[in-house]
């Protein structure tokens, strides 16, 4: 798979779909002692397909999610922080 490169950082993009999770396809444990480091990678709601360097206590990003991209490179990977969820409605 062919990951994209941010021009600036810190950059904020927003996550339009998660294409592939570090638990692959099995929800996020539970436990914390099995949460674990690794990548996910999106797909910007520009179209971008980002590689993302994720620590055990962040969730893999979801849709509509909002993230400040702090540093990394395409090749290793991009650490970011939540920036922004989407608003719930009907609550």
């Amino acid at each position: 798979m062919k990951f994209d490169t941010l021009d600036k950082l810190p950059s904020r993009i927003q996550v339009d779909e998660l294409v592939t999770s570090r638990y692959g396809e099995q929800p996020r444990p539970e436990s914390w002692d099995r949460r674990r480091d690794g990548v996910d990678v999106v797909r910007t709601s520009d179209g971008r397909v980002l590689k993302l360097q994720c620590d055990g206590m962040q969730s893999p990003p979801q849709k509509g999610w909002v993230l400040m991209v702090r540093d990394g490179d395409a090749e290793h990977g991009y650490r970011w922080t939540l920036y922004g969820m989407p608003r719930q409605t009907g609550h």
